[in-house]
């Protein structure tokens, strides 16, 4: 009889349990290969924590001249970021739990808090933990640590216990723009207008140094072209 009953529970727990939800994303492992570059996401200065202005890591463009004029777009200087290419993330104070989180197209990404005993390393007198993301497809990825603000509003699936958010993030914000390998920089790619069948650049307009780099009617905001208007 005993057996019958945990039988019976068992089979009760694998069939309320169901499908893991659509939305359900795990932590990604650290990709494997050498980076492409290394971003900081905070150091130690004099003994001091010290958090890193959210950067725009990708190609960038000069569209216009210092007037404001349209002018042939030409590659101005930045590091390009090609898919499949690593960008190793480090987190200079590993006691200290920061993630990646980027929430949106074209691809999300989830680390793991990079704290002590992950991934960690030392180099010189810093000792960082650090995780490693190879970005598939072209396109603009804006990342940010949970841990410094919401991304939006919480709902908690209340079952599994998943989170997810709905709304708008209080979390400073970074990018890395990935282009296509060979594309085309033109205005006709600015614009939206360009032949049938032409592979243009995905980071004209995104990161930047100065306003030329930037979109008529943008600005460069912290390395990124955003509204003149609204700062977004």
């Amino acid at each position: 009889m005993r057996a019958r009953l945990i039988l019976a529970f068992a089979l009760c727990l694998a069939a309320c349990k169901g499908p893991v939800p659509e939305d359900f994303r795990p932590v990604q492992e650290s990709a494997k290969g050498n980076p492409r570059v290394s971003v900081s996401l905070n150091r130690i200065t004099a003994g001091l924590y010290r958090a890193i202005a959210p950067a725009c890591i990708g190609q960038q463009y000069t569209l216009r001249t210092a007037t404001g004029e349209p002018m042939d777009i030409q590659p101005a200087g930045g590091l390009s970021i090609l898919p499949g290419q690593v960008v190793e993330f480090r987190n200079y104070q590993p006691e200290v739990p920061t993630n990646v989180t980027s929430l949106s197209a074209p691809a999300a990404l989830f680390s793991p808090n990079l704290v002590k005993p992950y991934n960690v390393r030392t180099e010189g007198k810093e000792t960082y933990s650090y995780w490693r993301y190879a970005f598939p497809t072209p396109g603009a990825y804006e990342y940010f640590d949970t841990n410094m603000g919401e991304p939006g509003r919480k709902v908690v699936d209340s079952y599994y216990g998943t989170v997810t958010y709905v709304g708008e993030s209080n979390a400073p914000k970074a990018v890395v723009c990935v282009d296509p390998p060979n594309c085309v920089a033109s205005a006709e790619c600015l614009a939206g207008t360009q032949p049938e069948g032409t592979v243009c650049c995905t980071c004209l307009g995104v990161c930047c140094e100065k306003d030329i780099h930037c979109a008529t009617g943008r600005t460069c905001l912290r390395g990124r072209c955003v509204s003149s208007e609204t700062g977004q």
